[in-house]
C-alpha cells in the first residue's frame, strides 16, 4: 500500500494505492483525519487506485474515521475510485455515511468531484429565487356585527 496526502487549494488530497487490507484501510484513513485537523480542512478528496473495493464498511472503520472530519458542519468527502467495483464500493460507503449524518458523496471523475467539493453552497442550501418562494396566505377580513 502506498499514500499521499497533500493540501490543495480548498480541499485536501488524499490518494490510495494498491490497498488490501482492513489494517491498510484504517491507516490511510487515521492518517487523512490527522492531515484534516493538522490542515484544520474538512473538506477532502479520497481517490483509491488499484485497491480491492470495500463491502465489510465497519470492519474497516471507514465511517468511525470520516465522522471525525464530519464534527465539522462544513465537511465535505468525495470518493473517487478507478473501476467499475470501487465506484459500486464508494457508492454504498456514501449511503451508509450519509445515513449517519456524513456530507459525503462517489464520483466518477475527478472534475466532478473538485467542482463539488470546492462548492461554497448546495443547491437545496441556496435561498430560492422571488418567483420560487411561496406567497404569504391572503388576509382574512372579519365583518364587523353592525
Amino acid at each position: 500500500m502506498k499514500y499521499q496526502v497533500t493540501m490543495e487549494r480548498g480541499f485536501l488530497r488524499a490518494d490510495l494505492l494498491d490497498r488490501e487490507t482492513a489494517e491498510e484501510t484504517r491507516a490511510f484513513l487515521q492518517a487523512v483525519v490527522l492531515a484534516s485537523m493538522n490542515h484544520r480542512c474538512s473538506r477532502v478528496l479520497v481517490h483509491v487506485r488499484l485497491s480491492n473495493p470495500l463491502f465489510t464498511v465497519e470492519r474497516h472503520g471507514v465511517l468511525t474515521n470520516l465522522k471525525k472530519i464530519a464534527s465539522d458542519p462544513a465537511h465535505r468527502i468525495a470518493l473517487l475510485g478507478d473501476t467499475l467495483e470501487l465506484g459500486m464500493s464508494h457508492d454504498y460507503v456514501s449511503l451508509l455515511g450519509r445515513q449517519q449524518g456524513i456530507n459525503l458523496r462517489s464520483f466518477q471523475t475527478e472534475e466532478k468531484a473538485v467542482e463539488w467539493l470546492k462548492n461554497q453552497l448546495e443547491t437545496e442550501d441556496r435561498p430560492r429565487p422571488p418567483d420560487q418562494i411561496p406567497a404569504p396566505p391572503p388576509e382574512r377580513h372579519s365583518r364587523d356585527p353592525d
